[in-house]
Parts: C-alpha cells; sequence; structure tokens
C-alpha cells in the first residue's frame, strides 16, 4: 500500500495519505525508487525466470544487485549469440573447385586448339579432298588455290568451312597450296596469279569459271549452289576478280630439305 501511494504520488501528483507518512513501519516515499522503464522491464524478466525482483523496491538494494542483473543480461547476449552462429549456414565447400578449374582450363585449351569449332585454313586441308579422287567420282568441283601466309585468305576460309558443311555431300572441296611445288602445273593450268582463287569443275573435270580474291560470302555461295546442281546450270558468277594476295616467288635460299605443304594441300 505505501508504494503503491507513492506511485500515485508520482503519476499524478497527488499526496499520500497521512496514515502511510506517519507509521514508523512504512518507508516514506523518499525510501522507494521509482523504477525506470528498462528497471520495470528487468524486473518482469526476473520474476518470470522465479526470482524477486528486488531492485526496483529499495534504492539501497538496487546497488547491490545491479551486478547480478548485468551478469545475467551478458550471459543471455552471449547466448543470442550462440544461437545466431549456429543458425547460420556453413560456408560451401571449396572441394570441388580446383578440379572444375582444371576441367575448364583443359576445355579452352582444346577450344583454343581446334579453332573453337570454325573452320581454318588447316582442318581445311586437312580434310581436303584429294585431287586426283574430285577428277574420278563424277562429282563436280571447287578447287581453292591458297597460301598459309594469305590473309585474306584466312579470312575467307570460315565461309568456306560452311560451304563445304551445306554442299559437301554433292560437290567436292579441294584445297592446293601454291607454296608445294607438287602443284606448279595446276597453278600454271589454271592461270594462278592471285589468291584466294577458286576454280570451278564440272563433274568431267572441265572448267566452268573462276573467282579471286575478296570476295562477298554470298558469291562463293551463289556458286557452289548452282554448282551442285550439276547439268548446263551457269554459274552466277564468274571471272569475278577483288582485292587478292599476289603469289610469293620462291626464296633463293630455300633448299630441297626445306619443310613443303602437305601434299594434298
Amino acid at each position: 500500500a505505501p508504494f503503491a501511494a507513492c506511485q500515485a504520488q508520482a503519476r499524478g501528483g497527488l499526496r499520500v495519505r497521512s496514515a502511510a507518512r506517519a507509521s514508523p513501519s512504512s518507508p516514506s516515499c523518499g525510501s522507494f525508487a521509482l523504477a525506470s522503464r528498462p528497471q520495470r522491464r528487468n524486473a518482469r524478466h526476473l520474476r518470470g525466470r522465479g526470482q524477486t525482483p528486488s531492485g526496483v523496491v529499495h534504492a539501497s538494494s538496487e546497488d547491490n544487485n545491479g551486478g547480478a542483473e548485468e551478469a545475467t543480461i551478458a550471459r543471455e547476449r552471449e547466448g543470442d549469440a550462440a544461437a545466431v552462429s549456429s543458425s547460420s549456414p556453413a560456408p560451401p565447400s571449396t572441394k570441388w573447385l580446383a578440379p572444375a578449374g582444371v576441367a575448364l582450363g583443359a576445355t579452352l585449351f582444346v577450344l583454343s586448339r581446334v579453332g573453337g569449332g570454325v573452320a581454318t585454313l588447316d582442318s581445311l586441308a586437312r580434310e581436303s579432298v584429294p585431287l586426283d579422287v574430285a577428277l574420278s567420282n563424277g562429282r563436280p568441283s571447287v578447287v581453292e588455290f591458297y597460301a598459309d601466309w594469305c590473309e585474306v585468305c584466312k579470312s575467307l576460309a570460315k565461309d568456306s568451312g560452311k560451304l563445304k558443311s551445306q554442299y559437301g555431300d554433292r560437290v567436292n572441296f579441294v584445297m592446293l597450296n601454291v607454296d608445294n611445288p607438287k602443284w606448279a602445273e595446276e597453278v600454271a593450268e589454271y592461270r594462278v596469279g592471285g589468291i584466294p582463287h577458286w576454280e570451278y569443275l564440272d563433274a568431267q573435270g572441265e572448267s566452268k569459271g573462276f573467282v579471286v580474291g575478296n570476295l562477298p560470302p554470298d558469291v562463293l555461295a551463289q556458286n557452289a549452289d548452282a554448282l551442285s546442281k550439276g547439268g548446263a546450270t551457269k554459274l552466277p558468277f564468274v571471272r569475278r576478280v577483288a582485292n587478292a594476295s599476289p603469289l610469293q616467288a620462291p626464296s633463293p635460299s630455300a633448299t630441297v630439305e626445306s619443310t613443303m605443304p602437305r601434299d594434298h594441300g
């Protein structure tokens, strides 16, 4: 009752009854320490844990119990931190990172060696139909004269590869390297003065026309399509000459032992 009277006095400014003030066994309102909001929360927390919130009654006992309450709060905070730590997901395992990196590196290396699936002069030469086979198998032929140093030849290799993929079952695609002395007779016969030079032969091996140089892919595609139809179909483009690389004269220092281009190219 005295404590309730003091609470009423603190809230509404009411006067405590004289009986409560005069009672020697009842402490005055001065001896009561009205709890602040944090203290009241701690008091409710302590009551929930089965402890007596004596710290909110007497100011003298607050000093004695303050250390214990701070220790309790510290323990609770440590428990919360441990709970958060235990609920955090474990970091992903890194044991697979090294093998995956090795596999990716190997894949990139292989792609770099094969041109990433894009045709190159070297791949076209390896897959070239030998000239003697092309002249005897009854199919029309596209004979390309090229050189490894020819930049125009390199730039058009991708387009030649696409045509081979599209028409390779009906047309022979032959690659002849002008730096190989083996093809000197063919270079002279078809009057190859610049490269790349495409000579179009019918199924009997007779020339139907030629184009030379850095030509649009559509020119090469239309000629290959017309050639694949056989018969008397005329080529839409003949004797078309664009920017071409002139043939290089053999070096005087070249010897017989020098490495020659592959026979089929």
